[in-house]
């Protein structure tokens, strides 16, 4: 069969949606959604498959070893694309070649939460506090080179402030351990943290959309707060292994671009704080080329500083 046929019949077998993060968390959720809306355009079972570990590493490199037949797909954040490559030593895979761009699917805004012990209740009081103990607060992220860890490195660098960096093997457990006090404060996914905000079990200080959430409307944005246009958050998209048919491609794109657009999963995410979003395969892929070229230089600009101290 052609690969026109393999893309009218597919898929002919279960698909396995592969997550770089542990169960709990935002990315996690938005895969659980995703694969229900798929299974019923599909009419075929969608199972999620967490791998975490290395900041998505794990999930990318078993994906990029797979079959290129539509039946194993990659469900990532921009860490594992355009940040988690330039680490020395962590990434074996050429994001731009070893796997294929399908589609955006959805956003999770990030917030600056901290632990009530911690003794603030707002940004400023927090950058004052940490201007008085350089490199004596701990932060939590999930991971090294994932955006918790490249959004607190940016607000360090545009705030004058140094923290230390406790990265973890998700957003989940960093949290965990921002809630019982081991780690003071983090940048963390809306929609992982939302019911603890609530309960008041940490503070939330400033949140990283460009405009102010409709599930938290009393926290300011980091724009209103002095940071222009500073945003923290993921993108979420698919990625399937290099070698996948153009047009099977476009068939999965398209299926996709049809859940994404449901009414019941935009209220779903938008519900847990997240977004739903869509791109063609062409956007997508210029996207990721515009954030791994940025990140080159980032990865390039903090090694500088880390070899001058």
């Amino acid at each position: 069969m052609g690969p026109l046929g393999a893309a009218e019949s597919f898929p002919s077998r279960p698909v396995r949606l592969v997550v770089s993060f542990p169960p709990g968390g935002a990315t996690d959720t938005i895969a659980r959604e995703l694969a229900q809306s798929m299974k019923s355009i599909w009419k075929q079972s969608v199972v999620v498959d967490n791998r975490p570990g290395a900041a998505g590493v794990i999930a990318a490199e078993n994906v990029s070893r797979a079959t290129p037949d539509g039946t194993t797909l990659f469900l990532t954040t921009d860490g594992a694309i355009t940040g988690v490559p330039f680490l020395p030593g962590v990434s074996s895979y050429d994001p731009l070649t070893d796997l294929k761009p399908i589609g955006l699917v959805a956003g999770i805004p990030l917030i600056l939460v901290a632990n009530p012990s911690l003794g603030v209740k707002t940004l400023q009081q927090f950058i004052d506090l940490a201007k008085s103990k350089p490199g004596q607060i701990d932060y939590a992220s999930g991971g090294t080179g994932a955006s918790h860890h490249l959004s607190m490195e940016a607000l360090q660098r545009q705030a004058g402030i140094k923290l230390n960096h406790i990265a973890y093997k998700g957003g989940a457990p960093g949290l965990t351990d921002v809630l019982a006090g081991h780690v003071p404060v983090m940048w963390v996914a809306v929609s992982t943290v939302l019911p603890h905000i609530q309960a008041g079990k940490v503070v939330p200080l400033a949140i990283g959309s460009l405009e102010r959430s409709e599930l938290l409307p009393d926290v300011p944005t980091m724009d209103e707060l002095g940071f222009p246009k500073f945003e923290a958050g993921n993108w979420v998209g698919i990625m399937a292994p290099p070698g996948l048919s153009d047009a099977l491609a476009q068939r999965i794109h398209d299926d996709l671009a049809r859940a994404t657009a449901s009414a019941e999963y935009k209220r779903k995410l938008t519900a847990q704080g997240n977004e739903s979003r869509t791109s063609t395969t062409a956007e997508f892929a210029r996207r990721i080329a515009v954030e791994y070229e940025n990140n080159k230089k980032l990865a390039a600009s903090l090694a500088a500083a880390a070899r001058e101290k």
